[in-house]
């Protein structure tokens, strides 16, 4: 995506919303924002940037009428904080946003398989865990919350480069290490690792909220063959398009990285299965163009700082980085051309 007579655009993504702020295992990566710092940050950015969907945009850069300053915010994973506190704060303050969503997860009672894991590190009465893991015996030390924020983050790596069937296994096996049978019978976090219903995602669609996939199941693409990422893709698809009556065009990857996260082949199969853009979750620039497909957003959360909210969205710091030559995307260029959104 290097820059070609577009439009600088910054995205913002979040994942997760709950009323107070959360720390440790109950919020892992910080990536839960409390409603506080998301109201101030949306405020800020209402001020600065005029901010639209990512539709919208793409529909004013094909007519040249887009603001100088503009911005998308997506929210991802589906979570239910995400209608019960940031949908009201975004309607108060007039701002849409896109919210992608894993459909297995939408109305169910079911659990990303992270927060399952660190419900089980926060629960678990092992002080130590000690079993063979993917081929290496190794023992990792539980004794207070520190240590158990390591080991949930050595195997949350572990896992996550893993195929779906093979890690699926292993995340079995890890459970029951840790003292359950079955992964449902963990105790969980909290409310805040729910995820939204189907009533509250059409309720969105219709306040004007931008909908779009985040998968069937949470996988993470790169890392799967043709025949389950088409599966996943047009599932998730067919199933938003059924229920909140209009047409999804926009696919957002999970874990959001390049090339693990997704990449050229799996772009090529989401064009195919009829998606106009994706969203990666790497870094806030965009040059938007009519040939547009790949888009980035910067992740942010609970522990981002204000200062490094701010500057992360600086025109000015993009500029010094194409200056100094600084890589600003990890792709060399767009894939072919699309008509956009």
């Amino acid at each position: 995506m290097k820059p070609n007579h577009g439009h600088l655009v910054f995205g913002v993504t979040y994942h997760g919303s709950v009323a107070e702020p959360l720390s440790g295992l109950d919020n892992f990566y910080g990536k839960h924002i409390s409603a506080g710092k998301l109201r101030s940050q949306l405020e800020w950015l209402r001020r600065h940037f005029q901010i639209m969907t990512i539709g919208e945009i793409f529909h004013r850069q094909q007519n040249r009428r887009l603001p100088k300053k503009t911005a998308f915010i997506a929210f991802h994973d589906g979570y239910a904080g995400n209608y019960e506190i940031a949908f009201p704060i975004l309607k108060e303050l007039g701002i849409k946003a896109g919210f992608y969503i894993p459909t297995a997860f939408i109305g169910t009672r079911e659990r990303f398989w992270v927060d399952t894991l660190d419900a089980a590190m926060k629960h678990t009465r092992l002080p130590h865990l000690a079993q063979e893991l993917f081929g290496a015996s190794e023992g990792l030390p539980l004794s207070g919350e520190p240590q158990r924020l390591s080991a949930a983050m050595l195997l949350r790596r572990r896992l996550k480069s893993l195929p779906q069937q093979v890690m699926e296994i292993e995340f079995r096996r890890l459970i029951a290490a840790l003292g359950w049978q079955n992964p449902a019978d963990v105790p969980r976090l909290g409310t805040h690792d729910r995820c939204m219903n189907w009533e509250q995602v059409r309720e969105m669609a219709q306040a004007g909220m931008e909908i779009g996939s985040h998968t069937h199941r949470h996988l993470i693409c790169g890392l799967q063959d043709e025949m389950i990422l088409r599966e996943e893709l047009t599932q998730s698809k067919s199933l938003i398009e059924d229920r909140i009556q209009n047409e999804c065009r926009l696919f957002c990857y999970p874990n959001g990285d390049y090339p693990k996260g997704g990449n050229d082949y799996t772009d090529r199969i989401a064009r195919e299965c009829g998606y106009q853009a994706v969203l990666y979750m790497i870094s806030p620039y965009n040059y938007i163009n009519a040939q547009s497909f790949r888009l980035t957003g910067i992740a942010i959360g609970e522990d981002t700082t204000d200062q490094k909210f701010k500057a992360a969205l600086s025109a000015l710091r993009f500029h010094w980085m194409r200056l100094r030559k600084r890589d600003i995307w990890p792709w060399e260029g767009e894939p072919e051309s699309t008509t956009g959104l």
